[in-house]
């Protein structure tokens, strides 16, 4: 493990901290004004028990969110973040995470929050 987001991790409980990232990050940007979004509603149950919630909230950001991101382009980039990641599990998420396996899930999502928002200050910078 490193500190900053390694995109070559295969562990399951840390891809799935990734992609419960990613889709707060759709929601957010779909739904800019959301009240409680997927990580004040569904964190805790999907860092617990990931096969069982994150099946139910990738669909709700096919059918809710992505669709409304009027952007084809940004649309795009996270459909396709999305299908990298879960392209590395190499099986269905894990249905029970142990406290070892919740801390990874942590680690993936923080270190995936982390990147976005390192790259919206680069490209804050470069304007």
């Amino acid at each position: 493990m490193t500190e900053k987001l390694n995109t070559e991790i295969d562990n399951p409980a840390y891809l799935c901290g990734r992609i419960m990232a990613l889709l707060a990050d759709i929601q957010q940007v779909a739904m800019p004004n959301v009240g409680a979004g997927v990580i004040q509603r569904y964190y805790g149950a999907a860092s617990a028990t990931p096969g069982l919630v994150l099946g139910r909230l990738v669909r709700l950001a096919q059918i809710g969110h992505l669709p409304k991101i009027e952007n084809d382009n940004l649309r795009y980039w996270f459909e396709k973040q999305m299908a990298q990641i879960w392209q590395r599990l190499d099986a269905a998420p894990p249905a029970v995470l142990d406290l070892e396996g919740q801390t990874l899930f942590a680690m993936g999502y923080y270190q995936q929050k982390a990147q976005r928002y390192q790259k919206s200050e680069e490209k804050e910078n470069n304007n």
